[in-house]
């Protein structure tokens, strides 16, 4: 994770003004690196400094934004050529200012792991949820309990409807899980509820964005979890508390970089930035991996709200108790509304029987 900058910190870098910063991220041309889940405020990275030096300089050639977003979505020796030839009688300036753009650029980009395969489920699933609005003046959390789908999402507090962000994601994953219920269409479905989210914000001027986590039970691949943002899927298993998600935060990202320290992490002055999240971008990167899943197993979907007021021992005592997954939902939600908890709080808990 490299160094976070403040929009005008970002402009004063590489040159490009916030205006234009904003006009870039509105077509998904330089989007932010990472979005304060609280506020919606949103930061750059050090590393996209070349990108936006690369896209002004392609400006200064006069070169139309058009060009350069489908440049960056499918890059081509070839397209410099053209380029080339189109201003092959303009002023020497911009000539000299698209060589500079060519030699800056590195495109170095690296194929997708496959996915792992998960476990075939063929036990039933006994669920329960529980939301609460907690510390906040409204609910921007969202829970999914549907066939072979269960999912929950945590709109972004600081962006205006977080709450519509959260539930039009859910219904979009639904919808279109249910028409293809492999692991393709479940990551297809995934797509499909950020670009709903995306064309929504745009629609209606707005901002808007929401993290996800889901649990689908896939044709050919068996169980798998998808994640994007903070919220997480554990599983409670022979008295083992695990957590199968990767948080997308900068603090998880500076921990999984050796970078930081566990203390460090907690008290991290962008603990609530995301670095990734839906909808904020037209496009985002959904992390998904198979999930072992057999009888005997609870497993816990829930929003930050929830882990952040109890530990991973206080989450396995609850976890652990007899009560059925709507019980225990219940209990987690008023174990951190007696923390004074100052976010949404949501539970969704599963058996497998």
């Amino acid at each position: 994770m490299n160094e976070l900058l403040s929009i005008g910190e970002f402009s004063a870098q590489c040159g490009l003004s916030a205006k234009m910063l904003r006009s870039y991220a509105a077509v998904g041309l330089l989007l932010p690196e990472a979005v304060e889940a609280w506020s919606g405020y949103r930061y750059y990275s050090t590393r996209q400094l070349q990108r936006a030096r690369v896209i002004a300089l392609l400006r200064q050639a006069d070169v139309p934004v058009d060009d350069i977003a489908r440049y960056f979505a499918d890059p081509s020796a070839e397209q410099w050529e053209r380029w080339d030839r189109e201003i092959v009688e303009s002023s020497e300036a911009r000539r000299k200012a698209l060589a500079e753009a060519r030699a800056d650029l590195l495109a170095d980009v690296a194929p997708a792991a496959p996915p792992r395969k998960g476990t075939a489920v063929t036990s039933t699933l006994n669920s329960g949820a529980s939301t609460h609005t907690g510390g906040r003046e409204s609910n921007q959390d969202a829970t999914l309990v549907a066939e072979e789908l269960f999912a929950v999402a945590d709109g972004i507090g600081g962006f205006s409807s977080g709450d519509v962000a959260s539930r039009l994601a859910l219904d979009t994953l639904e919808r279109a899980f249910a028409a293809d219920r492999t692991i393709a269409g479940l990551l297809d479905a995934a797509r499909q509820a950020n670009e709903a989210v995306w064309r929504r914000a745009h629609s209606d001027g707005t901002s808007m964005g929401t993290t996800a986590v889901a649990l689908a039970m896939t044709t050919d691949a068996g169980a798998v979890v998808l994640n994007v943002g903070d919220s997480r899927l554990y599983r409670l298993r022979d008295d083992r508390l695990e957590q199968l998600t990767q948080d997308h935060t900068v603090p998880a990202e500076l921990l999984r970089a050796h970078q930081v320290t566990d203390e460090q992490a907690r008290n991290h002055p962008h603990r609530h930035v995301l670095t990734r999240a839906i909808g904020v971008g037209p496009e985002v990167e959904v992390d998904h991996a198979g999930a072992s899943v057999k009888p005997g197993d609870r497993l816990l979907l829930c929003t930050d709200g929830l882990y952040n007021t109890q530990g991973p021992e206080e989450l396995k005592a609850l976890l652990s108790s007899d009560s059925d997954p709507q019980q225990t939902c219940d209990r987690l939600v008023e174990a951190a509304l007696a923390r004074d908890v100052d976010d949404n709080v949501t539970a969704l808990v599963l058996d497998v029987g």
